[in-house]
């Protein structure tokens, strides 16, 4: 799954926006509350994590994987059993932001395929939302790069 935006900003000042996930709460529909362990973003780093639908909320742990700047921010999530990635392409005097997910063996957990299917509408209602909810993202790291670079 994996979807993209151009942001007419250079690569280290969309780095800078992106390396706060403290913002993850603003940006994406999906995140609820975070705390992060320890603060400073470095590979390694867990990220304890609250996610809400509707009324349905429950609790993610993610490591940080790649902290490359400013190319490559990636972490692993465990219990669904995914890769989350940006990668940072400069473009036409600009970046090209990636958001991808890859499933770690190429399938979902039992434990995403249950709570999808119970809590989320369903698999295939869920991805769908997710890549609306990537997109709303992206679209967030943006509308703060271009704040940012005012």
């Amino acid at each position: 799954m994996e979807t993209s935006t151009f942001i007419p900003a250079p690569a280290e000042r969309v780095w800078e926006v992106l390396q706060d996930q403290r913002r993850m709460r603003r940006w994406s529909p999906e995140t609820w509350a975070q705390l992060f362990l320890p603060r400073r973003l470095a590979p390694g780093q867990l990220s304890v994590n609250l996610n809400k639908r509707k009324a349905f909320i429950w609790p993610t742990l993610s490591r940080y994987v790649a902290v490359e700047p400013p190319e490559l921010l990636a972490f692993r999530v465990y219990g669904p059993g995914a890769r989350w990635s940006y990668r940072l392409e400069p473009q036409d005097g600009g970046t090209r932001l990636v958001l991808r997910r890859d499933l770690l063996g190429g399938r979902r957990t039992l434990i995403s395929r249950v709570i999808a299917t119970l809590a989320l509408g369903g698999i295939e209602e869920h991805d769908d939302e997710l890549v609306v909810g990537m997109d709303r993202t992206l679209d967030a790291i943006s509308a703060d790069v271009t704040v940012r670079g005012a």
